[in-house]
């Protein structure tokens, strides 16, 4: 299916399920009295193409600056032209692709400067058991997740070394920061460590009906913040 066609497919949900999901508070709002408030307010950006949501994004310091870190996948569905919004809905402007990593699935991406402040991070693993929030874009009604980590280390082929945890997460939280109970990246929302048919249900009807199902027993990988990191440290050189 091409991207023109998957977009219309969420533009289309996006109507259809305005009457069900409501106003939905935008993922600052959602955040508040969590340890993901300051992140999600100040750093966490929704990613739009062509007027539908396609993810997630995460400002964070590097050696270039303050970039907005997502998952590669989203920028291959997306495509381009590129919109950042705010997540607490202040300001949005067009952001560019700076890189693409050919060992993690990470993109990088630069947004006119002072629209985002960089979030504080920690690469340091964290313990099985221990708790952690998830920060997704607005428009799938479900904007932040609280889960704990179930493996404290795991190399996914295809995406990198990470964690996993059960997190009631969507599809559309990919590139998404996963925050510790510090409120510190630890992560980024990235794959299904076992997607089964979940991925091809939501390609068709244009909503993560699996996700739904399962809430809080769905198990998440994410990208570890500290391999991250280093990678985009390598490619800015």
């Amino acid at each position: 299916m091409s991207g023109h066609l998957r977009l219309e497919r969420r533009r289309a949900w996006a109507v259809l399920a305005a009457p069900l999901l409501g106003c939905a508070p935008l993922p600052a709002e959602q955040a508040a009295g969590t340890p993901a408030a300051a992140a999600a307010r100040h750093s966490t950006a929704t990613l739009l193409a062509h007027g539908a949501t396609v993810g997630a994004a995460i400002a964070l310091p590097t050696p270039g600056g303050t970039l907005l870190f997502t998952n590669a996948h989203v920028l291959r569905r997306a495509g381009s032209p590129l919109l950042a919004r705010r997540a607490d809905g202040g300001a949005e402007a067009p952001v560019r692709p700076l890189a693409l990593s050919g060992q993690l699935d990470l993109a990088l991406l630069e947004a006119p400067p002072g629209l985002f402040h960089p979030a504080a991070w920690d690469a340091a693993a964290l313990p099985t058991g221990a708790p952690v929030w998830a920060v997704g874009p607005e428009g799938l009604g479900r904007s932040i997740a609280r889960g704990e980590v179930t493996r404290p280390a795991v190399l996914m082929p295809g995406f990198g070394p990470g964690f996993t945890a059960r997190l009631p997460v969507l599809m559309g939280f990919s590139g998404g920061p996963v925050l510790d109970a510090a409120g510190r990246v630890r992560g980024l929302t990235t794959a299904l460590p076992e997607a089964g048919a979940a991925p091809l249900l939501a390609l068709l009807t244009g909503v993560d009906v699996a996700g739904l199902a399962a809430g809080a027993r769905r198990e998440v990988f994410a990208l570890s913040i500290g391999a991250a990191m280093a990678e985009a440290a390598a490619l800015l050189v």
